[in-house]
């Protein structure tokens, strides 16, 4: 059996446990957080990366749709709302379900049950990470990893440079690295991260994607004889 973790923001702590109670008649799921606050919440939920959020809309500081925009990678989402009037901008938002309070529990168990259903046909994938999504130019834009020849850091944005375009997103290097798969991708310098398969040449001191130069940092030398 797959086990999933799972995060609730909500802002009413009543809803939180009621959603917590519901949760706990699966024993795969584990609750790895409950947030009233989604500004408290937003750092942890891109750091923890759970498989299901749970989301209320009207919340503090960003509202539920507001947090799922700003992702660029986003765990599986079920909306838990008041408010029925969000349904369509939350599905074009590729939210999983949207469930109106207070939820029955067969309405969440339908929801659980899309969840796994979901999970078992990725399952019969590869299960190998091919794209990403990132937020830029007020678009949230699919790239495939096998185009991608490098990340630069630039200062509180990355660039990601692709085999025929650059795109900018505002993101830490050091978080962006973590949407990537290690097996794929390698950190050479506080400020680069290069594709594993673009790579032509390399030396002690840096390496060459085409006609392209990236230093390898000091705190880094020796990563090329992983």
């Amino acid at each position: 059996m797959n086990n999933y973790t799972c995060v609730i923001l909500d802002d009413e702590p009543l809803a939180l446990d009621v959603i917590e109670k519901y949760i706990s008649k699966w024993e795969q799921f584990t609750v790895s957080g409950k947030y009233t606050d989604s500004l408290e919440a937003y750092p942890v939920i891109r750091t923890a990366r759970p498989d299901l959020l749970f989301l209320d809309i009207e919340m503090p500081g960003l509202t539920g749709l507001e947090l799922i925009e700003t992702m660029p990678e986003k765990p599986e989402v079920i909306i838990t709302t008041a408010y029925r009037e969000y349904a369509v901008e939350g599905f074009a938002l590729n939210v999983l379900d949207y469930l109106v309070k207070p939820i029955p529990f067969k309405r969440f168990a339908q929801a659980i049950d899309r969840f796994l259903e979901k999970k078992a046909r990725e399952g019969k994938d590869s299960g190998e990470k091919r794209y990403i999504f990132v937020r830029a130019d007020r678009k949230t834009v699919r790239i495939d990893l096998e185009d991608i020849l490098y990340i630069e850091g630039v200062k509180d944005y990355v660039k990601i440079v692709m085999t025929d375009k650059k795109i900018l997103t505002k993101e830490s290097i050091g978080n962006f690295m973590a949407f990537l798969p290690s097996e794929k991708f390698l950190r050479v310098h506080k400020s680069f991260i290069v594709s594993r398969n673009k790579i032509t040449a390399y030396t002690a001191h840096d390496i060459e994607i085409g006609r392209v130069e990236i230093p390898i940092g000091r705190m880094y030398k020796g990563v090329m004889k992983e």
